[in-house]
């Protein structure tokens, strides 16, 4: 009989090594089940066995970024070959084949080499922040050390898939308004540089009486675009580098995430988002066995808004203290009362991570139920807007005849 060495990660966490002896690789694993052990990987005694792939190290340059939806499915591919019993490495292996997206399969084959290598899956994960967040690295270290990595995996899925859902209904309601706002946008600078000057010319010629005021308005305006095109790209370039700037600055980044509370309609918009974000992503942690200190630190960095991330900080330190984590988010009208109660009572219960999902669900349906309500009041107001926008136009151009008319009846 083979005798095989295997690498394998103990529920504690610990990289150990050791040999047995079996038939084949699939009976090495049923063999070391029963010890929790997440297995790296396993090779005979005459050598490795290669699961290698191509080489993929080609200019990153033009290639495409990786989605989501590529994670998700790639999650969830994942914990059905960790469940079948395969070992790390060859589940790697697997997913590198299936996936389309070169990015991406070019990112898991750098991650399965490092594997390979003997490096723990979730420190092989956060070498590429741009692919893999803290949030997931740290869920799949909680994975590895518990022995539930097929587990981890499809809560991590189960979570990006939530948040992605989102996303694309967002997305998926501005679509409209900003292709109105764009036909708008055009519309206006054919007025503005095409029709507006040779109105002005046979107005000009035409006509002997003084043009309204609001035709002149107009053409003055029309006449000043035209030899200052570049101060409205500026203003918004300007406004940008503003900004990206305050972002950068803590305070600045605090100022913002706080306006954007408060702008109409679009802020309780961003309120929902943030509060549906913040319990989802403690309850995913702390059921995965996180740390609650770590878990709360990660939580207010990916809740994507300052406020809650300082009120997250305050709870964490709290928690230290031997408080409550309730007890400091009440302090920050971000959470609204209901909030805090079910955080309390799920601490005094012991069901913290259900009442997290509860909230979670809560805002979730208030998000998809406002997102649908604003994309009906959108359209209509666009329409307006398109309306009026050409009708000023339409309206300062026809006025000088009025005049002419009143002029040829005086």
């Amino acid at each position: 009989m083979p005798t095989y060495t295997y690498v394998a990660l103990d529920p504690s966490g610990k990289k150990v090594k050791g040999e047995i002896e079996a038939e084949n690789e699939r009976a090495v694993v049923s063999l070391l089940r029963p010890r929790r052990f997440t297995i790296i990987s396993i090779k005979k005694q005459s050598g490795l066995t290669k699961l290698g792939s191509k080489d993929l190290s080609k200019s990153s340059l033009f290639m495409p970024h990786v989605k989501g939806k590529d994670i998700i499915v790639a999650f969830r591919q994942f914990a059905t070959l960790i469940n079948a019993g395969l070992p790390v490495v060859q589940s790697l292996d697997v997913l590198v084949r299936q996936t389309q997206n070169i990015a991406f399969k070019e990112t898991l084959s750098k991650v399965k080499q490092e594997v390979e290598a003997g490096t723990p899956l979730s420190e092989a994960l956060s070498h590429y922040p741009k692919a893999f967040s803290p949030l997931i690295c740290n869920l799949i270290k909680a994975g590895e050390a518990s022995g539930a990595l097929d587990e981890i995996l499809l809560r991590l899925a189960g979570y990006l898939e939530r948040t992605e859902n989102i996303k694309s209904k967002i997305k998926a309601a501005l679509r409209y308004p900003l292709f109105v706002l764009f036909m708008t946008g055009g519309l206006s600078l054919a007025l503005i540089y095409y029709v507006l000057p040779q109105m002005e010319e046979l107005f000009l010629e035409a006509f002997e009486v003084e043009l309204p005021s609001f035709t002149k308005f107009v053409l003055d305006s029309s006449r000043f675009l035209r030899q200052y095109f570049y101060i409205v790209p500026l203003f918004f370039i300007i406004i940008f580098l503003i900004y990206s700037a305050l972002k950068k600055t803590e305070k600045g980044a605090y100022w913002i995430d706080s306006l954007k509370l408060k702008i109409p309609v679009l802020g309780r918009l961003f309120h929902w988002i943030a509060l549906s974000r913040f319990a989802r992503t403690l309850a995913t942690l702390s059921n995965s066995g996180v740390p609650i200190l770590e878990a709360l630190d990660l939580t207010g960095k990916a809740s994507g808004n300052k406020v809650v991330e300082k009120a997250a900080s305050e709870a964490r330190e709290a928690l230290r203290e031997g408080e409550s984590i309730a007890q400091p988010l009440q302090k920050y009208p971000i959470f609204p009362p209901l909030t805090v109660s079910m955080i309390s009572v799920g601490e005094k219960t012991g069901a913290l991570d259900e009442m997290l999902n509860k909230i979670a669900d809560l805002y979730e349906e208030e998000v998809n139920r406002m997102v649908d309500s604003l994309a009906s009041l959108i359209e209509p107001l666009l329409i307006v807007f398109l309306g009026g926008t050409v009708g000023v136009i339409v309206i300062a151009m026809y006025l000088p005849y009025f005049t002419m008319f009143q002029h040829i009846g005086g």
